[in-house]
């Protein structure tokens, strides 16, 4: 079977003399609040040839597959100690090794001399191994407790998913063209996977392995496969020598972590972390003397960011979803979003996220009123951004409301509604207040125009200044060193207590352009919002 040999070939590599030297990595991880940091890592393998798969095994111990004497066997790391031995001495290479829940051994997926492939477990104790899914070829797998395993099964020339029971010796599949990254998903029942759907981007999907209900997570980084959680919402990956994280209903796209190319990794592959979230295991090649380190980081950034749209194209993205709502074309409709759209009220209050969530909200919105129409009042575009002021007709009822749209070439990536507030006063007259104090570079009219727990974000709320000292502080040292400041408005909407507004500002002969959110309360402005 062609798929076969393409799944053992990694298994099989260590044959090869043009292997690539993979190796395992070390890091201690310390994550606070949205920002992750990886440091301290060391090559705790340091062996040639095929080094791959770790996973911990209790706080002090690291298993991993590790190359010796011409064959892949299991070995134990110590990390207190920073030795290395092997738990196993069969004719047969083991690979994916991982600790078998509540029990004092280890499983590993086998390739005997014989040519047969199936997962055994390995007992700690006395070194015996015994089979454990007798008639499944298993190539990937993760255990969901001591009874259940989620794996990935070679069948019909591809990866299928299933479910087995080794204790009564059930299975059942449950997808089919999956990928090798198999994780139980921290506090919760369920087992993360990849499906790779031929000619779509590759999802991370998760599993209930009691019902075998899947639903979509987010998709991978174009070409990756391989992922870990850091908790129940951060995912972990890398591309190249470079580690990014996703943050679930908070990043919309694959986030830079840490560039790791300094300890000699060339392409990032396995990840794991302890249970506690302080560690961090990575797998990766190892570069060679030929290559471009430069260059590689900058093809790794290109990859991940999003290309900047001119203003017609990202209005255009945005309008595409227009015609559909208003003629009740929910399949249309979905498609102007992307697969893992996030939709949030601002800043950013999460609503849901995923295109077949949108899917089902509008299906029910359009259920529940009979007519429904969205006219365009007002639009200013920024890079990927999109503001529309929007009047919205339900039934009988019209509302007004901003809508702030993140968009690529291929959709829609968020929607955040603002919604309308009544306002006792005229939010324009005290922002014109700002604006002119700001032109005249004067920071005593200028601090009048807020009020003195005024918090400055970049969007969606991200905290850049906190309280009218900080405020003035910084404000203070712009008014001194650029004598030609000024800020333009180019286009305004007014809504509620909220002026939003795209401002064209000069700096120092240079002209820059955002957009900025104003909220007025009590006739001083409390807050603001930058799109830059």
């Amino acid at each position: 079977m062609k798929y076969y040999f393409l799944i053992l070939f990694p298994f099989l590599s260590t044959l090869s003399f043009s292997q690539a030297n993979t190796e395992v990595f070390l890091f201690n991880l310390e994550q606070s609040n949205s920002k992750i940091e990886v440091s301290n890592g060391i090559n705790i393998s340091n062996n040639e040839g095929y080094d791959n798969q770790p996973s911990f095994f209790g706080e002090d111990n690291i298993l991993y597959a590790s190359t010796r004497s011409g064959q892949t066997d299991i070995a134990q790391y110590n990390i207190n100690y920073k030795s290395k031995t092997f738990i196993n001495f069969t004719k047969g290479g083991e690979y994916t090794p991982l600790k078998i829940p509540n029990k004092n051994a280890v499983s590993a997926v086998r390739l005997d001399i014989d040519g047969k492939h199936r997962l055994y477990s390995y007992n700690l104790s006395n070194g015996e191994s015994t089979e454990l899914i007798k008639d499944l070829v298993v190539a990937y797998y993760t255990w969901y407790n001591e009874h259940s395993i989620v794996s990935a099964v070679i069948e019909n020339e591809q990866l299928n998913l299933y479910v087995v029971n080794i204790t009564d010796g059930t299975s059942r599949k449950y997808a089919t063209s999956v990928g090798r990254s198999f994780h139980k998903i921290p506090k919760s029942d369920l087992v993360s996977f990849i499906y790779k759907e031929a000619n779509k981007p590759w999802q991370i999907r998760s599993l209930n392995p009691k019902n075998g209900v899947t639903r979509l997570i987010a998709n991978t980084m174009e070409g990756v496969e391989d992922i870990c959680w850091l908790d129940g919402k951060t995912l972990l990956s890398g591309k190249n020598g470079v580690l990014y994280k996703l943050t679930l209903k908070r990043d919309n796209n694959w986030k830079k972590v840490a560039d790791l190319s300094s300890y000699g990794i060339s392409s990032i592959t396995r990840l794991a972390v302890n249970d506690d979230g302080t560690k961090l295991l990575i797998a990766a090649d190892l570069q060679s003397d030929k290559q471009d380190i430069e260059t590689q980081n900058n093809v790794t950034e290109q990859t991940v960011t999003d290309p900047i749209l001119s203003e017609t194209e990202a209005a255009a993205v945005v309008q595409k979803h227009i015609e559909p709502f208003n003629n009740r074309e929910l399949n249309d409709f979905a498609n102007a979003f992307d697969a893992n759209v996030v939709v949030n009220k601002f800043p950013k209050d999460y609503m849901y996220s995923g295109r077949n969530a949108l899917k089902e909200n509008y299906r029910q919105f359009f259920k529940n009123n009979k007519k429904s129409n969205v006219k365009v009042l007002n639009r200013m575009v920024h890079d990927n951004y999109v503001i529309d002021e929007e009047l919205v007709t339900l039934n009988n009822l019209t509302i007004r409301q901003a809508t702030i749209y993140n968009v690529d070439k291929d959709g829609i990536k968020s929607m955040t509604f603002i919604r309308n507030k009544n306002t006792t006063s005229n939010p324009e007259t005290i922002v014109n207040d700002q604006l002119e104090a700001y032109n005249k570079r004067d920071i005593e009219e200028f601090t009048k125009t807020y009020t003195k727990d005024i918090k400055l974000y970049e969007f969606p709320e991200n905290i850049s200044s906190n309280g009218i000292e900080d405020l003035e502080k910084r404000y203070k040292v712009i008014f001194q060193k650029v004598p030609d400041l000024n800020a333009e408005i180019m286009n305004r909407i007014v809504l509620g207590n909220k002026v939003i507004d795209k401002e064209k500002v000069t700096i120092n002969g240079k002209t820059y352009y955002a957009i900025a959110i104003y909220e007025v309360n009590d006739g001083l402005i409390s807050k603001v919002t930058f799109i830059q």
